[in-house]
């Protein structure tokens, strides 16, 4: 039985699936060596993509401080500060040993908590016992000190509009520690690094290894989990690190992260208790992962501890396993590790790590100057426009429905012919519309197709603006009076999704993880909303009531981006109604908090083009902009809209009665 609530998921769900399936297909493929390079290149080409070509410059200065030194019975700490974006400071406690000398270096990210906790703490005192050169430092916007408008749910989303998504921000802290160990005296310059940590620590731990040859052994801890598992199957809202743009499209999963690291040593590690990631599942992966190391000719470099007595943490076991490693492989000797115990572990004094980094530099500040130098740079054609707009959103502008349905028979209210239609793009979606005509007249007539953010009924309940539009108590039909399509699209009205079980944790939320998937799988919901509607005008204009040539779309909310979107794929449009809309993308990245869908993110779209482009380049479209909105859903001054819309010819009109603006729009002359 179809279910409209769970509609978007299916599609997004059953759609990440097919692509995964091609990866473990294409990864069980490797036979042999030849086999391997080609798709590690390949994988690694996906990966790096994503990223800004920022976190692949060597910095010139790192403008370190020493914030303060501690002494200690077995090692000592310097806490430091240095820069991994220009203002951005990364907050390093480096853990010595006791005696001077050179030894090698570990960078250690910390999970998606603080480097005060435990799971921090121990595997660094372990390693600084032991001869190695160990910092510890804090993720961005995790509840430790670099957490002002760090959020990487919310202000790390907007990366995602920039290139600067949230995974910049962790990955690109860790590189710049390698470059800060490697200005020390006293770290081996030819050792190598090692890169461990715990949970979002272990993600960003296996990212840096991917992405910088320095890397010379990684041991990730308690992070690996299948998609199927962790995401698809329960719709469990990981963060958005885990989720790079076109990762799953291409077919990449946890696996092939570990696999594509090969030959590089690497120790999988994880807890048999674990709560969040099944260590089960980590087995599977090693499993998978050491025939790729096999291929690749070096079939010893990687291992497996599982943790009998750990939850999702990083033990001293753990620790202890990973000096063993790092004798054999960045020392190079049979050295025993000196074995550490929980009770030799001391619990350090908070105030004795702490940096007190500048915030002034945040995920917030980088996104929103990103977004002024990208405006700077842009300059599209209409042409350019719809080919990319084609290509981001993952839409074809020929789409058309696979299947019309009429759900009941038509009936007569007042003077207006209501008709509840269903909408097919393809064999698992189906699309719910009204179409509202005059009962007598049926020669040809303006068609409006209307998306609205709230439900397809918003804009006709109670002698709504749309149902005063219609003039459905007046017996007369206007020549320019119009019939409506007022449609449902993916993910919105009807189409709501609904919550899953996990949503009842505060940071849960359906639309959010749907969100993640879709970017991931290349596939936007953004862009199935606009395919939703191309399919939805298509029915309208193959209706012999509707004039060819006086076709309008328009929206309300989400429903304007996407009607504007239409106008631009679709030539046959002659005016487009945005009513309450975002006024840019790029006010997404001037306020914080923002109060507008997540599902609104198109992937690096002000990379290519903004809403004011499109509306710019509809030189044969009468545009109609009506009460125009910020970040925060708050309609903006007309003084602030006309700059914005400088380079158009669209009406705009700010602070006024919206119902009114629309009706007068679809009244005006043709």
């Amino acid at each position: 039985m179809y279910k409209p609530e769970l509609s978007l998921q299916n599609e997004v769900v059953s759609s990440c699936r097919k692509s995964l399936a091609k990866g473990a297909e294409r990864r069980k493929s490797i036979k042999t060596k030849s086999d391997w390079q080609l798709w590690q290149k390949e994988i690694k080409y996906v990966i790096k993509s994503s990223f800004p070509d920022v976190m692949f410059e060597r910095p010139k200065e790192l403008n370190t401080k020493i914030v303060s030194k501690h002494e200690f019975d077995d090692f000592r700490i310097e806490n430091v500060l240095f820069e991994s974006l220009q203002g951005w400071q990364v907050n390093g406690s480096v853990y010595l040993p006791k005696n001077n000398g050179v030894y090698p270096g570990i960078v250690c990210p910390t999970g998606h908590s603080n480097k005060l906790g435990e799971s921090y703490q121990k595997p660094a005192q372990v390693f600084a016992r032991n001869g190695y050169i160990a910092i510890s430092f804090d993720p961005p916007g995790c509840a430790g000190e670099i957490s002002h408008l760090n959020d990487h749910f919310t202000n790390g989303l907007i990366g995602y509009l920039t290139g600067f998504w949230s995974q910049t921000h962790f990955v690109i802290d860790a590189i710049r520690c390698i470059d800060y160990l490697l200005t020390r005296h006293d770290v081996d310059q030819n050792a190598g690094i090692t890169v461990t940590g715990v949970s979002g620590g272990g993600v960003t731990s296996f990212f840096t290894a991917l992405l910088d040859e320095r890397v010379a052994f990684t041991a990730p801890v308690c992070c690996l989990n299948e998609h199927e598992f962790l995401h698809l199957t329960g719709l469990y809202t990981s963060c958005p690190e885990q989720f790079g743009l076109g990762y799953i499209a291409s077919g990449i999963d946890y696996v092939d992260y570990i696999s594509a690291i090969a030959p590089t040593p690497c120790l999988v590690m994880g807890g048999k208790n674990d709560e969040v990631f099944d260590y089960k599942s980590t087995i599977r992966i090693f499993e998978d992962v050491k025939k790729i190391y096999e291929i690749s000719g070096h079939p010893k470099n990687c291992g497996l501890f599982i943790d009998e007595n750990s939850g999702h943490a990083y033990t001293v076991d753990m620790a202890n396993e990973a000096v063993k490693w790092m004798n054999k492989f960045i020392k190079k000797n049979d050295l025993q590790a000196i074995l550490t115990t929980d009770k030799q572990i001391l619990t350090i004094d908070g105030e004795k790590l702490l940096c007190h980094p500048n915030s002034q530099s945040n995920m917030f500040t980088i996104n929103r100057e990103e977004a002024i130098k990208l405006t700077e740079k842009r300059s599209t054609t209409k042409t350019d426009l719809v080919a990319i707009a084609e290509n981001i959103l993952n839409v074809s502008k020929d789409i058309k429905p696979i299947k019309i349905n009429q759900k009941s028979n038509p009936r007569h209210v007042w003077h207006a012919l209501f008709e509840e239609i269903e909408i097919q793009p393809n064999d698992n979606v189906c699309l719910s519309g009204i179409m509202l005509s005059h009962v007598e007249d049926k020669s040809p007539h303006p068609g409006l197709l209307w998306i609205d953010e709230d439900r397809k009924w918003s804009a006709f309940w109670h002698d709504g603006f749309l149902c005063q539009a219609l003039r459905i108590y007046e017996p007369d039909c206007l020549s320019n009076q119009p019939r409506i399509l007022s449609l449902d699209v993916s993910g919105l009205g009807s189409l709501s999704p609904e919550p899953t079980a996990y949503d009842l944790a505060g940071w849960n939320d359906i639309e959010r993880i749907l969100t993640y998937l879709s970017l991931a799988n290349s596939k936007p919901i953004m862009g199935l909303r606009v395919r939703d509607a191309l399919c939805g005008l298509d029915y309208l204009n193959s209706r012999p009531d509707i004039d060819k040539n006086r076709l309008m779309v328009g929206g309300r909310g989400i429903g304007g981006i996407v009607a504007l979107h239409v106008a631009l794929l679709n030539s046959n449009i002659k005016r487009v109604i945005c009513m309450d809309m975002l006024s840019h993308y790029g006010a997404m990245t001037e306020k914080f908090p923002f109060s507008w869908r997540q599902s609104i993110i198109i992937p690096e779209i002000l990379k290519y083009y903004d809403l004011p482009e499109i509306i710019a380049n509809l030189k044969d479209t009468n545009v109609f902009i009506v009460n125009p909105m910020d970040a925060q859903k708050v309609i903006i001054s007309k003084e602030v809209a006309d700059k914005i819309y400088s380079n158009s010819k669209a009406i705009v009109k700010c602070n006024v009665n919206g119902g009114d603006a629309v009706k007068e729009a679809i009244y005006s002359n043709w």
